[in-house]
């Protein structure tokens, strides 16, 4: 497949205009319409419509572009690829991240990791929950990191962390004085909500409707680490993982043990039919480690509750 012509259709999705695309191609829009044209001929569908002059995307147009736009990026990567060979740093590391690890575990992990490896080279790519389950460029990273279980069978997965929720609370509030806050603690109270599709809120949704609560929420967001901060502007209150929790540390926000225990995995995933590379593998070995040690007082909380309970 004529790869100027997949790169005509991603220009074209990316910058909503053959007009602009054809001047990122440095090309006429004739010859861009041309490419998207010879492109819809290879493939035997429409990728777009065009209404009034304009176009739009057909839904196989869009499924085709999900496909595809991770096989474009491994293909932006060679000449750096080539960069990295020509100047002898063949040592490479290439990761996937959800957004809630990218700003908690793996800046400590590869703090950590590029100790003992110096002259790696790291590539790091921050995609949703939704973007990773439908990942096609398995063959374009060593290891990626994410909530499990993941429904995927182009990927190996393994658990490297099981941990508690904990609550983000606002320094001062009147909550602030518990050890646990309880489910119904946070009646009435202003929650900052994740994605619906981020994997805490089945579980969180569920303890709710367990104890006949609507939560309310006027805050809903994609990213764990901006609950946090929100909490900090004393906009609610965010149920968060122990790792954002320790990332955040302000003397705005107070964390406490959320009761009953609220258990999730964190793992790691990698291509099917691929064994992990020596690098990946250290790399996984040592975000095992801070996240153990990151977890441990909260286990630690939860020990010592249970023997005041008794």
């Amino acid at each position: 497949m004529n790869i100027k012509r997949l790169q005509a259709l991603r220009a074209v999705i990316e910058l909503s205009s053959i007009t602009e695309a054809a001047h990122a191609m440095n090309m006429t829009q004739s010859g861009v319409s041309r490419l998207i044209g010879l492109l819809e001929d290879e493939i035997g569908f429409l990728l777009f419509n065009r209404i009034k002059g304009r176009l739009q995307i057909t839904g196989r147009g869009e499924a085709f572009y999900q496909e595809v736009e991770p096989l474009l990026t491994g293909i932006d990567q060679i000449p750096s690829v080539a960069n990295e060979i020509r100047q002898h740093r063949l040592s490479r590391l290439r990761l996937i991240t959800l957004n809630s690890q990218a700003h908690s575990l793996v800046p400590l992990a590869l703090e950590r990791f590029s100790k003992t490896h110096p002259n790696t080279a790291i590539s790091i790519t921050i995609l949703s929950r939704r973007e990773l389950i439908h990942w096609a460029g398995g063959e374009h990273f060593d290891l990626a990191l994410a909530s499990l279980p993941i429904e995927q069978r182009l990927f190996e997965q393994e658990t490297f962390i099981r941990f508690p929720v904990v609550v983000a609370l606002p320094s001062g509030h009147p909550l602030c004085h518990k050890k646990s806050i309880k489910v119904t603690d946070l009646r009435g109270e202003n929650l900052i909500s994740l994605d619906p599709f981020a994997i805490f809120q089945p579980g969180v949704k569920s303890l709710f409707q367990a104890q006949g609560i609507e939560p309310t929420t006027k805050i809903q967001t994609t990213s764990m680490l901006q609950a946090g901060q929100m909490v900090a502007c004393r906009l609610g209150i965010a149920i968060i993982d122990p790792f954002i929790a320790h990332a955040l540390k302000s003397d705005k926000i107070e964390i406490r043990k959320f009761s009953p225990d609220l258990e999730y995995e964190y793992g790691y995933i990698w291509p099917v039919g691929r064994k992990l590379s020596p690098l990946a593998e250290n790399f996984a070995a040592t975000i095992t480690e801070v996240a153990q040690e990151l977890t441990t007082p909260w286990l630690r909380r939860r020990a010592q509750s249970a023997l005041t309970t008794e």
